[in-house]
């Protein structure tokens, strides 16, 4: 298949936000069994799969008063993003990059879930991995994986266990990250590209034991 576009940017925009804690990321798998209200700690917050927040500060009598609190352009290549018009975040710290293809296929659009844990937000497209602050939304760091091409159509997010963070990627590899500094631990194919397989879903944790899938339009 071939790959269409290149280079994207994405902004991301926060109406409400908690400081970023600057200690080393952590999240004990037991804690998305009650997770704390104001967390998003899988893919749809905790099992239930309700994909509700029990927040009570937001509702139908002041939820018109929202206000733009910030917005971050995030550049998914390996190219150092441009700051954007209204930016007044440091700039961005380099790009760690991996993977076993030669191919940089970002696409265009967040379509996952995007998690919140201790004041950090993780955010995927397609081949990409960003933590940003969720008080000011600059970026912490971004991994990007470097493909051998396959269905972009989207990423549906990360799964994080303890201090790592884990994502599929279209060509079908799991890849664990380090949570704090976004560095690569390991990567591992879970179907074959050959096939067709490609790889869209947010691993979820479930104690010490991590649930993935893949898909295929022709089996």
């Amino acid at each position: 298949m071939r790959v269409l576009r290149t280079f994207a940017a994405i902004a991301v925009a926060a109406m409400t936000v908690a400081p970023a804690m600057a200690q080393k990321a952590w999240l004990d798998p037991a804690d998305i069994l009650n997770p704390k209200p104001d967390t998003w700690l899988t893919y749809s917050g905790d099992y239930s799969g309700r994909r509700y927040s029990s927040l009570k500060d937001i509702n139908t009598s002041n939820v018109h008063g929202l206000t733009l609190a910030w917005v971050q352009r995030l550049s998914a290549g390996s190219a150092p993003p441009s700051a954007g018009p209204f930016s007044f975040a440091p700039p961005a710290p380099p790009t760690t990059v991996g993977g076993v293809g030669t191919i940089e296929a970002p696409m265009g659009s967040v379509k996952g879930a995007i998690l919140q844990v201790n004041g950090v937000l993780y955010v995927t497209t397609p081949d990409n991995v960003w933590a940003l602050d969720a008080y000011d939304g600059h970026e912490l760091w971004h991994y990007l994986w470097k493909t051998r091409g396959g269905t972009h159509i989207g990423n549906r997010g990360v799964g994080m266990w303890h201090d790592r963070l884990f994502f599929e990627t279209p060509d079908n590899f799991l890849v664990a990250l380090n949570a704090t500094t976004g560095k690569e631990i390991w990567h591992k194919e879970i179907a074959s590209f050959d096939l067709q397989y490609f790889s869209t879903m947010s691993p979820i944790v479930v104690g010490d034991h991590l649930l993935v899938g893949t898909g295929n339009d022709l089996d």
